[in-house]
């Protein structure tokens, strides 16, 4: 079964080297090549446990059709985002919580993405650094699929998981 983001991928390695058992990055998402050749087999995450590769890509087909929508819609740039980087979640948080939310402030650095897990009536201390813990945003995505659309969302995003309702502020 062909799709566009495999072939994307595989144009992309047309041209390049490349041996089976390496990934290759592409948008969000991370491919492993199974047989290098022309053209190389590939495989995708099957967004169901970590770590975990299938040749269906019927998921990050979709994963990048809803992405897509969320930024056409609301007429932005994607953010230079991917499954590696991380977010600052709080403890409070639980996958299908119903009053989750997810705001993406200023990134620092390096893999930290600039998201914030959150829930709207937050119990927890936020100011004790012992309230929150970094999480990727692939292990939050696999346990929370509500999340996928919103990740190539810019700085100054706020985004309600249970209504999906989206809305800007200034970051």
């Amino acid at each position: 079964m062909s799709s566009d983001l495999k072939d994307l991928v595989l144009d992309f390695l047309a041209d390049r080297p490349h041996q089976a058992g390496e990934t290759v990055q592409c948008g969000w998402f991370v491919f492993r090549i199974v047989r290098s050749g022309s053209p190389p087999e590939i495989e995708t995450l099957d967004m169901k446990r970590v770590a975990s590769f299938t040749t269906d890509f019927t998921e990050a087909e979709r994963i990048c059709q809803l992405q897509n929508e969320v930024i056409n819609r609301h007429q932005v740039d994607a953010s230079p985002c991917t499954l590696r980087h991380s977010a600052l979640v709080s403890k409070s948080y639980s996958p299908g919580n119903s009053e989750a939310f997810l705001k993406h402030d200023r990134s620092s650095a390096g893999t930290d993405s600039g998201w914030y897990v959150g829930v709207h009536v937050e119990p927890l201390d936020m100011d004790d650094v012992d309230s929150f813990e970094l999480r990727s945003l692939y292990e939050l995505t696999i346990k929370d699929m509500r999340m996928a659309p919103y990740w190539l969302l810019p700085e100054g995003f706020l985004v309600h998981l249970d209504t999906g309702k989206v809305e800007r502020f200034d970051p």
